[in-house]
C-alpha cells in the first residue's frame, strides 16, 4: 500500500511541473522582405567595401581594423555555421556601441547625405533579458536600434526596429517595414562583438554595430 501511495504521489507531482518553454525561432518571426535582406548579407558586405575603395576611402576602412573585415565562412544565413568560435555571445549587461555605416544607399530613404564610410561615436547601449530571450537597445543617438536577439548556435539573429530622435515609444517589429532592421550578431573576440545589418532603409548598404563592455 505504501508503495502504491508513493507511485500515486509521484504521478501527481509530474502533472504540476511545467515543461520548459523553448525560445522563439527567428525563422518563424522574420518578415519576407527581411528574410531577403538577410540572405543578401554577403552582397551587402562586398558592395559596401567596394564602394568605399572606389571613392578613395580604403584608408578609412583599414583604420577600422577587424570590425570591417567580413568572414566568408559565416555568410550562411539559414543555419548557424559550424566553424571556429571566437568568444561567447554577449550576456545581459551594460555595453558601449558605435555604429559604422558603409556604402551609399541606392533607392532607399535617406535622412541626410551619406559618405561611403561613416563612423559614429561610442555610445551607451545595453542587453537585457525579456522573457526567454535577450533584447538589445541603443540608449541614445539619432537612430536607435532596439529589438530581440534570437539564439542560433554560435551567433544570434537580430530582429528589431529603428527609433528616431524624439520618439519615446517602441515600434513592434513587423508593423512599420521602413523601420524594421535585421542582422546577425557574432563574437569577434571574447570581449568584442559585431552586429551586421544588411541593406538598412537609411543612408548605407551595410550597417555595423561594434559592441564592447562598458
Amino acid at each position: 500500500m505504501k508503495r502504491l501511495l508513493a507511485v500515486l504521489l509521484l504521478a501527481g507531482c509530474a502533472h504540476t511541473i511545467a515543461a520548459p518553454v523553448a525560445p522563439p525561432r527567428w525563422q518563424n518571426d522574420i518578415t519576407a522582405p527581411d528574410r531577403k535582406r538577410l540572405a543578401r548579407l554577403w552582397e551587402a558586405w562586398t558592395r559596401a567595401l567596394n564602394e568605399a575603395q572606389t571613392v578613395g576611402q580604403g584608408t578609412a576602412i583599414a583604420s577600422l581594423g577587424a570590425v570591417a573585415i567580413p568572414d566568408p565562412a559565416t555568410m550562411n544565413v539559414e543555419e548557424s555555421p559550424a566553424g571556429k568560435t571566437l568568444g561567447p555571445l554577449p550576456a545581459a549587461g551594460v555595453y558601449r556601441c558605435r555604429t559604422i555605416k558603409l556604402g551609399q544607399r541606392a533607392g532607399g530613404a535617406k535622412a541626410q547625405p551619406s559618405a561611403a564610410v561613416d563612423t559614429g561615436e561610442m555610445r551607451p547601449c545595453h542587453v537585457e533579458v525579456r522573457g526567454n530571450m535577450l533584447w538589445f537597445q541603443h540608449d541614445s543617438g539619432a537612430q536607435r536600434l532596439q529589438g530581440a536577439l534570437y539564439a542560433d548556435g554560435d551567433r544570434m539573429v537580430f530582429l528589431g526596429t529603428t527609433a528616431l530622435t524624439g520618439e519615446m515609444g517602441t515600434l513592434r517589429y513587423g508593423t512599420a517595414p521602413q523601420r524594421d532592421a535585421v542582422g546577425v550578431l557574432r563574437a569577434m573576440t571574447p570581449q568584442r562583438w559585431r552586429l551586421e545589418l544588411p541593406w538598412p532603409h537609411w543612408q548605407s548598404n551595410l550597417e555595423i554595430v561594434e559592441i564592447v563592455p562598458a
